[in-house]
């Protein structure tokens, strides 16, 4: 994949920390969640947005393009579901992001389990010649076994393999098509995990990228809690160190001990390590229109009854951008906590000292796939009380910073 030309990276680096202290009232923002729908064919038992799932009431097409009329620019945008696959608009609904909005990077977490669907989503997608990158993120849980239970369907990383398949055939068409894969860590499926990421480094040779994330929000199994986060740390490095090798030369590598150490150093001192910038660089609409500044707060309203400009600018926005300038609330929402590091100098200077990301990734010893059993309970961290929703993973979005 060509690569951006160093001085397009430093003006936008630059416009982005500039719209990072900038008043938002009159702008959209650069970075958007954007669900396309809500319609899933799994039940997925860490799933935070399992409560609005198949409710049938999606914004139709023409509402979408509404929307993307009424936004300025984008920078980066995150497609989420439901499984967003399933929505048969898909193309049509990224091809107008693109002409209206100037969309270059797209990132889309998927179950994997609809191959045609999404080959042909993917092949529409493609003749977009202005669209630079499109990230297709598989989401795992574990190994076969372990991942078809949490998913609640015995094919689903069966599918989900075929899916690789035909995005490998895919990638060597159009190089700028990435795969990766997401896992959301729970006290229960560390070690599962840690066999995976050895697993799909030599099963998937094209797939550029294993993201780990912590779970978090009002997940459709209570039981499923906060890994203790020294283990976490443990695995993260794990899947640093095997995933090394295809990290040399993406340039998006240099961020994710960055975003490893702002989200565990969050969980362990129960406040915001990184001040937020959700609600100015990145904001959220919902499948049924929903708007809000972050996925973890309530919305703002709802795009059929007010503009997104009117709810991004109305007194309730400016009440939530100030709650969490305050630092009166803290997550380890991946989508939102990397451009906060990204774009504002202090903060950027601060993660790397403490990712140090100067050093290679290295095992931790006496860590293995075994050290990696159920944690009691009494081990677990309690994460932040009275958060409104969250997607079933993270978007992954530092593969082209």
């Amino acid at each position: 994949m060509k690569q951006p030309a160093l001085t397009d990276r430093v003006r936008r680096h630059l416009r982005l920390t500039r719209d990072a202290y900038l008043p938002v009232d009159g702008t959209t923002p650069p970075f958007l969640v954007l669900f396309i729908n809500s319609i899933c064919n799994l039940t997925c038992d860490h799933c935070f947005y399992w409560r609005e799932l198949n409710q049938r009431d999606d914004l139709t097409l023409d509402e979408i393009k509404k929307l993307s009329a009424e936004l300025g620019p984008i920078d980066n945008l995150n497609l989420s579901g439901g499984e967003p696959f399933i929505r048969k608009e898909f193309a049509e609904i990224v091809r107008t992001f693109v002409r209206n909005n100037g969309v270059r990077q797209v990132y889309v977490p998927t179950n994997g389990y609809f191959t045609d669907k999404t080959e042909a989503a993917l092949r529409s997608v493609l003749e977009e010649k202005d669209l630079m990158l499109f990230a297709c993120e598989i989401s795992l849980d574990g190994m076969p076994e372990y991942h078809n239970k949490f998913r609640g369907n015995d094919k689903s990383f069966e599918k989900a393999m075929e899916t690789y398949e035909m995005l490998a055939a895919l990638q060597r068409e159009d190089p700028r098509l990435r795969i990766h894969s997401i896992s959301t860590a729970t006290n229960q499926n560390m070690g599962e995990i840690w066999k995976l990421t050895e697993y799909l480094h030599e099963r998937c040779p094209q797939m550029d990228h294993h993201n780990l994330a912590i779970i978090r929000g009002d997940r459709k199994d209570p039981k499923l809690l906060t890994p203790p986060i020294d283990r976490y740390r443990a695995l993260s490095d794990h899947v640093r160190t095997v995933w090394r090798d295809r990290d040399e030369g993406r340039f998006g590598a240099i961020i994710e001990p960055m975003l490893q150490w702002a989200k565990t150093e969050s969980v362990l001192q129960s406040r915001q390590v990184v001040p937020c910038k959700a609600g100015v660089l990145a904001g959220v609409v919902y499948a049924n229109g929903d708007v809000s500044v972050c996925e973890m707060h309530e919305p703002l309203g709802n795009l059929r009854q007010s503009s997104f400009r009117e709810l991004w600018n109305s007194p309730k926005a400016r009440e939530l951008r100030a709650s969490i300038s305050a630092k009166k609330c803290w997550c380890t929402t991946e989508v939102f906590m990397w451009p906060s590091i990204a774009f504002q100098p202090v903060p950027l200077v601060r993660s790397m000292v403490g990712g140090r990301v100067w050093e290679e990734p290295k095992e931790h010893p006496g860590y293995s796939a075994d050290s990696f059993a159920v944690v009691p309970v009494a081990e677990v961290r309690v994460e932040p009380e009275g958060l409104a929703r969250g997607r079933s993973s993270d978007a992954d979005v530092d593969s082209d910073v």
